[in-house]
């Protein structure tokens, strides 16, 4: 099933504002541009769940509904913008529901182009597989899954996650706290904070230019690789089997080091602290 949402299917409300600061009167930014705001119902209770878009934020959370609830903005920064070149599709099949907002360019330099941020409330049978966004940022919280979390320009928060969660992005920051376990955690351009109480396999924790903070799980099972170029390393609280340490590198081993964490910055500071 596919269901295409467009401005006439939509409940919401939407305006077109043009505004001008008078002198001694407001020093607020004057806003141009269109925007329109649009929800819907969705029906569909269980199963997992895709959502991406590709200018504008995505988040993902709990809802008491028995069913999907989405809702979300479409903005446009000049008052010639077509609303309608942006479109929302929605495709559920095989229990899998699928969220895809796109936006087409129609404008010199994308000088009228629009972006589509996304709000998805799912219930409990509903696990998060994946959310993406190219140009925006990208936050799940409260929900089941084994997520996948990407942007390009945009920072990427997981927060109380029954899952394990692999988080990307170039120019942003990463955010794991409350998580069952992590998988990978990369940025070119932004710090990374992150819990890790569990991991699965070989996982990397990467950022160029940003600092790192890993908080490990006394429980887990890993040998630890952290290094950083030109950056400090600290460790805090946390005991390594068979190490080796200096001020930009260590090697260790916690619980049986059956599965390799590698901790890595170019130009950033690394600490790596207990959880417990």
């Amino acid at each position: 099933m596919t269901e295409r949402i467009s401005r006439r299917g939509l409940l919401r409300t939407g305006a077109v504002g043009l505004s001008v600061g008078l002198s001694g009167c407001t020093s607020a930014t004057p806003f141009v541009g269109k925007r329109e705001e649009f929800s819907r119902e969705l029906g569909f209770d269980s199963g997992t769940l895709t959502v991406a878009t590709g200018s504008g934020d995505v988040t993902v959370s709990r809802t008491d509904a028995d069913t999907v609830q989405l809702s979300g903005v479409k903005k446009a920064s000049s008052v010639f913008a077509d609303l309608e070149t942006a479109t929302v599709e929605t495709d559920a099949e095989n229990g899998r529901l699928d969220i895809r907002a796109q936006s087409e360019d129609d404008s010199w330099f994308g000088l009228r182009s629009v972006s589509v941020s996304l709000d998805v409330a799912v219930p409990e049978g509903v696990a998060v597989e994946s959310a993406a966004s190219t140009n925006g940022a990208v936050t799940v919280s409260d929900v089941s899954g084994d997520a996948s979390l990407n942007s390009v320009n945009g920072d990427v928060e997981a927060r109380n996650v029954d899952g394990f969660v692999l988080l990307s992005t170039t120019n942003g920051s990463v955010r794991a706290r409350n998580v069952a376990g992590l998988r990978g955690a990369r940025t070119t351009n932004g710090d990374i904070r992150v819990d890790v109480p569990a991991i699965d396999g070989a996982t990397s924790l990467t950022s160029t230019n940003g600092s790192i903070v890993a908080s490990l799980a006394s429980t887990l099972d890993a040998t630890v690789n952290a290094r950083t170029r030109n950056g400090e390393l600290d460790v805090t609280g946390l005991s390594f089997d068979d190490g080796s340490a200096s001020d930009h590198q260590l090697l260790g081993t916690l619980g049986d080091g059956t599965y390799e964490l590698v901790v890595e910055s170019t130009n950033g500071d690394i600490t790596l602290q207990s959880a417990n």
